[in-house]
């Protein structure tokens, strides 16, 4: 299985691979379903900080680092998948990512995804 990798939950940003080395878009709080809080790096396999979450991958929700503020489970929508699997987008997606902060909603993640991903 190769990288896959979620959006932000709160800003609709994706989650970048270790790989990527950008640490603001690779930074994760991983808040589970059962209460759990995860904090760490996401290696684009399905670990934070080590910590393997495939059991709990479709219920995860992430929120980039920078953004959280204490939020619980239940406090944030869902996490989306992360279209370019947290790796495969282009440097100008990445670079709008990083200079814009986030977007709207999922629509909005999409429709610029779209536009500058470079597929």
């Amino acid at each position: 299985m190769g990288y896959f990798s979620k959006c932000c939950a709160k800003t609709h940003m994706p989650v970048v691979v270790e790989a990527r080395n950008i640490p603001r878009l690779n930074q994760v709080v991983a808040l589970l379903p059962d209460g759990r809080k995860i904090e760490g790096s996401y290696d684009g396999y399905g670990r934070v900080g080590g910590v393997e979450l495939h059991q709990d991958w479709d219920g995860v929700k992430f929120i980039l680092r920078e953004w959280y503020e204490g939020e619980g489970y239940e406090d944030v929508g869902k996490s989306g998948d992360e279209l370019a699997q947290g790796y495969f987008m282009s440097k100008d997606f990445l670079h709008y990512c990083l200079l814009k902060g986030p977007f709207k909603n999922r629509a909005a993640y999409t429709r610029t995804f779209k536009k500058l991903a470079g597929w």
